[in-house]
């Protein structure tokens, strides 16, 4: 059983944070470099809603940033979708429904604030976010694919919302 919440307290920061590390430069998918300029409250905070998995025990197991419209971390949102980026799921809590319930609080906002789709990119070796996403509902758009400058291209997905 997890908890859904936005970032509040230091210690939930400091717990999402060192996570996002553990996923993203422990699992090969960014330099340490990168995640330390990219991976910091000061650069996430003004970006968007900052939502949290917390366990039974209190600790942080996953997380995700659910961008504002006008976040400058924005890279594919056209207008009336929703982007949010780095999802993160702690290798314990991977398999319980933590990714999956993280990407439904960001469709569930992005719906409510009048979303009329959300967008998302991701690794060509993510195979088990691809999954989430596709089992979600959400569809490729290799039209919309974007060369990364690490070799090769970011995979785009997008969900669009019923009328």
């Amino acid at each position: 059983m997890v908890t859904i919440k936005e970032a509040s307290t230091n210690e939930e920061w400091e717990q999402a944070i060192h996570l996002f590390h553990e996923v993203y430069v422990g699992g090969g998918y960014t330099n340490s470099a990168v995640a330390q300029q990219m991976q910091t409250r000061e650069k996430l905070e003004p970006a968007g809603i900052f939502l949290i998995a917390k366990n039974e025990h209190d600790q942080v197991v996953g997380a995700v940033v659910s961008l504002h419209p006008d976040s400058v971390l924005q890279q594919l949102a056209r207008p009336g979708e929703h982007e949010f980026r780095m999802l993160a799921v702690g290798t314990n809590a991977r398999g319980r429904g933590v990714g999956e319930a993280l990407v439904r609080a960001c469709i569930d906002r992005a719906h409510m604030g009048g979303a009329t789709s959300t967008v998302l990119w991701t690794q060509p070796t993510m195979k088990a976010a691809q999954r989430l996403y596709e089992r979600l509902g959400f569809e490729r758009d290799p039209s919309r694919d974007v060369p990364d400058p690490r070799g090769w291209d970011r995979l785009v997905y997008v969900l669009s919302y019923a009328e």
